[in-house]
């Protein structure tokens, strides 16, 4: 009896001690940072020979506009950088794959993935420098022509 009074009692010191030295003080705590704005990643790297805007040939016309570090369609106005950092909220991811370049050439690889997995798509780009104000595109089986604009 007095060894379950002895137990008894060093548990209820246990309890209190345990319970007593828990401070509710959260001062020390640092306090929660505001939700900044979404860092805007830049994914492109464009030569400086393809820095401009260009045009097709023909019908419809596609002028695209090539800066350092983007690319954006003067059609709608939409900047492929703006389109994969928005896609990062949405179900159904953009990246590019691959990028590279040269005194004549530049190609990436943009590539679709939905969230969680599952059949992707991908598009290619690639170009080829005819001259400083002429570049082609072979998507498929056929040339797409590009003229590039004075600045």
């Amino acid at each position: 009896m007095k060894i379950t009074k002895n137990v008894l009692s060093i548990s209820l010191f246990a309890f209190l001690f345990l319970v007593l030295s828990c401070s509710g003080d959260n001062d020390n705590l640092p306090e929660k940072e505001e939700p900044t704005a979404p860092v805007q990643t830049k994914h492109f790297n464009p030569p400086l020979w393809i820095q401009g805007t260009w045009h097709t040939t023909g019908t419809p016309t596609t002028r695209l506009k090539f800066t350092k570090d983007d690319i954006i369609s003067l059609n709608d106005n939409s900047s492929l950088n703006d389109q994969i950092n928005k896609s990062k909220t949405t179900n159904l991811i953009w990246a590019v794959e691959d990028e590279g370049a040269s005194n004549t050439l530049y190609y990436y690889t943009l590539t679709f993935r939905p969230v969680g997995g599952g059949p992707y798509a991908d598009n290619k780009f690639r170009v080829q420098k005819i001259n400083d104000t002429l570049m082609f595109r072979a998507p498929d089986l056929y040339l797409i022509y590009y003229v590039k604009e004075k600045d």
